[in-house]
C-alpha cells in the first residue's frame, strides 16, 4: 500500500463521506470509490461498512487505518529529517520548553534566530518541566528547555540563573515577618517548590499563611498587585515590573536564592543542520545572570 492509498484511508476515515473525501483528495467520486474497493481486494476484506448515513470502519479496517496513519506519520518524519540534514539550514525544530521560559524569553530569541535563518519553522510545546523532559527523553522534541538539573549524559548547557523573589503590593511586608502576613500560592513544577519549601524551611519555624491557592503565577501576582497577600516568584515573569515592591530572598549567608535554565539535545540529533544551528545559537549567547532580568 503506497502514500497515495494510506491517505485515501485516512481522509475517508476522518470524513465517512465519499463525496467529502473526494472533494479534500482532489479526486473524483468515481475515482474514489473505485481506489478504495481495489485496496479492500488486495487486502481481501471490507475496510469499510457502507452505510446509510456514511461509512464505519469494520474492525479489521481499523487496523488497516491505523496501519496507513503510522506509515503517513513516519514518512513524514522521515521527510522532516532529511530536511533538516541537508545543506541549507530549513525543516521544523520541535521545541519542549519550560512555560516561563517560553512566554518571557523565547520569543524574542526566535525572531532574531528567524531573521538568519527564514526556512527553519518551530514546533513548540510549553509546560512543566518534569513532563517536557519526559517529552524528551521519548524523542517527541529535538530540544529541550528546562528547569533544574536533569541526569543527562549527552548535550547540555547552562541558559540562566535567576533570583527568586518576594513579591508585594509595597515594603508594608517584612521578608522575616512572612508568616503573619497572607500568601497567595500558584501551581508550579517540583524543582521551583523545592527551593522555595527549602528557603522557608531554613528562614522561619512556622509554616507560612497561605490565604489563596490560583493556578498560575501570573494570576498570583495579578491578585498580589490587588493587595491580597504577596507571593513568590520567579524573577523571570518580573522583568520591568514597575508596580510592585520584588526583594529577591536569601541564604543565611546573604546570597540569593537562584533558580536554574538548562538546554538539552541528543548529539545525534545535532547531525541535523537546523537543529545544530539553533542549539548553538542558544548555547552561545552569554548565560543570563539575576542583574540580567532587570527587576526594577
Amino acid at each position: 500500500m503506497n502514500e497515495h492509498d494510506c491517505n485515501i484511508l485516512v481522509v475517508l476515515d476522518k470524513e465517512r463521506n465519499v463525496t467529502k473525501a473526494s472533494s479534500k483528495l482532489y479526486i473524483s467520486q468515481p475515482t474514489l470509490s473505485y481506489r478504495l474497493r481495489q485496496i479492500e481486494k488486495n487486502f481481501d476484506l471490507q475496510i469499510f461498512k457502507r452505510e446509510s448515513y456514511g461509512l464505519i470502519p469494520t474492525p479489521e479496517g481499523e487496523l488497516i487505518i491505523q496501519y496507513a496513519r503510522e506509515n503517513l506519520d513516519k514518512l513524514e518524519s522521515t521527510l522532516e529529517n532529511l530536511k533538516l540534514m541537508g545543506s541549507k539550514v530549513q525543516g521544523t525544530i520541535k521545541l519542549g520548553v519550560a512555560s516561563t521560559y517560553g512566554q518571557y524569553i523565547l520569543p524574542e530569541l526566535l525572531s532574531s534566530f528567524q531573521k538568519l535563518y527564514p526556512d527553519v519553522k518551530f514546533e513548540i510545546i510549553t509546560g512543566i518541566s518534569s513532563i517536557i523532559y519526559e517529552l524528551f527523553k521519548k524523542g517527541e522534541v529535538h530540544i529541550a528547555i528546562l528547569r533544574g538539573d536533569f541526569v543527562w549524559d549527552e548535550e547540555k548547557s547552562l541558559l540562566a540563573i535567576e533570583p527568586i523573589c518576594i513579591v508585594s503590593k509595597d515594603s508594608s511586608i517584612q521578608p522575616n515577618k512572612l508568616p503573619e502576613f497572607p500568601r497567595i500560592q500558584y501551581e508550579m513544577d517540583s524543582y521551583l517548590e523545592n527551593i522555595i519549601n527549602e528557603w522557608w524551611n531554613d528562614s522561619f519555624t512556622k509554616e507560612s499563611y497561605i490565604s489563596m491557592r490560583v493556578d498560575s503565577l501570573e494570576t498570583a501576582k495579578e491578585m498580589v498587585r490587588a493587595d491580597l497577600g504577596y507571593t513568590i516568584l520567579p524573577g523571570i515573569c518580573l522583568t520591568r515590573e514597575k508596580e510592585l515592591h520584588i526583594e529577591p530572598i536569601k541564604d543565611n549567608n546573604d546570597k540569593n536564592i537562584r533558580r536554574l535554565t538548562w538546554l538539552y539535545c541528543r548529539t545525534q540529533t545535532l547531525n541535523f543542520l537546523a537543529v545544530y544551528k539553533f542549539y548553538h545559537y542558544l548555547k552561545d549567547k552569554k548565560v543570563l545572570e539575576p542583574n540580567d532580568f532587570q527587576i526594577a
